[in-house]
């Protein structure tokens, strides 16, 4: 982990671009998420959270958390980014013959940008809004033993895998 931190700063420092900030900023927005469906369990609802938006011609960059996620936005203004990332919920257990529990999470976001008025925007930098669908997937790997994360055992997922949907709005909150 510290030696890809160090490439990527490295690479950062040569190239003069921040890799954690990309492109041109757009400003910061305020999200509210409303629910719109779940099996894996209790979450916010509504939920809240702020973003920053960047863009580099018509590559827009959600940068939040760990490192920004990027898409191409269409002639309509829409835009649709994706993640993945895998993560050890659980070690193995090899004296009782348990296998680690690791589960893949997939986001998908599909996003409509928009500005002031009605008429479409001109340019990224127009963009003072957003509306939008979020999904995650959590998804146990392939050779994961995850039958003790559930709800019913004690873990945090009524069930797995399992998927959580929000429908998104978003105004611009803090201009860059």
């Amino acid at each position: 982990m510290r030696a890809s931190l160090l490439v990527i700063a490295l690479l950062a420092a040569c190239s003069g671009k921040d890799p954690y900030n990309p492109g041109q900023a757009l400003g910061t927005f305020h999200v509210t998420g409303a629910l719109t469906k779940t099996s894996c369990g209790p979450v916010p609802d509504p939920w809240e959270f702020d973003v920053k938006l960047a863009h580099d011609g018509s590559t827009l960059y959600w940068i939040q958390g760990a490192g920004p996620i990027s898409g191409q936005v269409d002639g309509n203004d829409n835009v649709a980014l994706k993640a993945s990332d895998s993560r050890q919920l659980r070690a193995a257990d090899e004296r009782n013959h348990v296998a680690a529990c690791a589960v893949e999470r997939d986001d998908h976001l599909d996003v409509a940008l928009a500005g002031d008025g009605e008429a479409p925007i001109s340019d990224l930098k127009d963009t003072t809004r957003l509306t939008g669908k979020l999904v995650y997937r959590f998804t146990p790997t392939e050779g994961s033993d995850c039958s003790d994360q559930t709800l019913d055992t004690g873990g945090d997922y009524a069930a797995l895998p399992c998927e959580v949907s929000y429908d998104l709005t978003a105004k611009m909150a803090k201009k860059p």
